[in-house]
């Protein structure tokens, strides 16, 4: 993260998670790792938040949530349901499906200006903040679907359905623990999902 933003930690405060349009899970999981989160992501799905998450295995935590601070749930039982896309991915195919994402991307974005309509990357704000668009644009273009499926464990279509939400909400935060550091390519996965969030500007303002 340093090498890539300039700093070690987490660009986020507490209020931005009641901003946020969508949240991107990669492999954390809030039940066993941040229970206090739960209650604020309990609260983004009952104002229309979306949340995807990519994990190898089904975590209850990003499954469902009963409230044991609502008398009501408790009573009744009644979960609210948190991930509105759950993608099993294959262990370590992080940035291959990240990658697929940023293709959809770029891809809406081209189809975007040749017909008029106004862009889907927020190209003010890459110009400003980062470097090295072009050559990551033209390796997610020259990426086949192939590999990337292969590589990430997902269909084109799931990576297609995820990269929708993220395109269409105005604010995005994106949430990584362990499951996405703690292993060779730890690196470049957090490279990947900052590569991802910069592209549309989801660094540094209020619930992104």
């Amino acid at each position: 993260l340093t090498k890539v933003i300039g700093s070690p930690v987490g660009t986020i405060v507490w209020d931005d998670l009641a901003q946020a349009d969508a949240f991107f899970f990669f492999g954390q999981n809030p039940g066993s790792n941040s229970p206090r989160f739960l209650h604020p992501l309990k609260d983004a799905k009952q104002r229309g938040a979306k949340i995807v998450t990519f994990n190898p295995i089904i975590e209850q935590g990003l499954v469902s949530f009963v409230d044991p601070q609502s008398p009501t749930d408790m009573l009744t039982g009644k979960a609210t349901l948190i991930s509105d896309q759950y993608h099993q991915l294959k262990a370590g195919g992080d940035v291959a499906a990240i990658l697929g994402m940023c293709k959809c991307v770029f891809e809406a974005d081209d189809l975007a200006q040749a017909a008029g309509r106004p862009a889907v990357i927020d190209h003010a704000f890459v110009a400003q903040h980062t470097t090295g668009l072009s050559a990551f644009a033209q390796a997610c273009r020259d990426a086949t679907w192939s590999d990337i499926a292969q590589e990430s464990g997902l269909t084109e279509a799931a990576l297609r359905e995820a990269a929708a939400v993220y395109m269409a909400a105005d604010k995005v935060i994106g949430v990584y623990g362990m499951g996405l550091t703690q292993h060779t390519h730890g690196a470049l996965n957090i490279a990947m999902l900052v590569n991802l969030l910069l592209l549309r500007g989801n660094i540094g303002r209020p619930g992104a």
